[in-house]
Parts: structure tokens; sequence; C-alpha cells
């Protein structure tokens, strides 16, 4: 069995992040709402995933994510260069 390589955990990358636009929304960070960072390669499996593995996402797209699915968030809001990209980067895997 292959040993597991631990995620990476990056706060300089997770605050550069936060200055980010939004990937859905093109937003970034009002005094209204924050952009967070999305971890997505493990969506739906309730653990995190290393952050090289992180999207800047708005606040209320991710508490989103987190009640009804990431998967199910991003195919109702994501636009659909994102998950053109997205797609690709899976196949290249």
């Amino acid at each position: 069995m292959t040993p597991k390589n631990p995620p990476i955990r990056d706060r300089a990358y997770l605050n550069w992040l936060r200055t980010q636009p939004c990937v859905i929304t093109g937003r970034r960070t009002t005094e209204y709402e924050t952009v967070d960072p999305a971890h997505i390669s493990t969506a739906g499996k309730g653990i995190k995933s290393g952050d090289d593995e992180a999207l800047p996402v708005g606040h209320s797209n991710h508490a989103l994510a987190h009640s009804q699915g990431e998967i199910t968030m991003f195919r109702r809001y994501a636009p659909d260069w994102l998950l053109r990209v997205a797609l690709r980067a899976y196949a290249r895997e």
C-alpha cells in the first residue's frame, strides 16, 4: 500500500486565496461577504484536501457547498468555463 501524503497546510497561500475573486461570481471580499478557500479534491467526503487543491469561493456559496454538497453547488452555480477547466484537469489526471 502506498503511504498517504499529508495535505499541505500553507497559511500564507490560504490568506492569498482570500484576496482573489470568487471563481463563481467574480466578486472579491467586501464588508458584507468574504471569499473563503474551498477545498475541492475530496468534495462530498467530509475531509480536507491539501491547500494546493483549494479555490477561492464566496462565503455564501461555500456555506451552500457544506449544506447541499460541493458537487451540487458547483454544478448549479459554477460558470461553464470553470466546469470545462475542471473536467480537463480531471481528464489529465
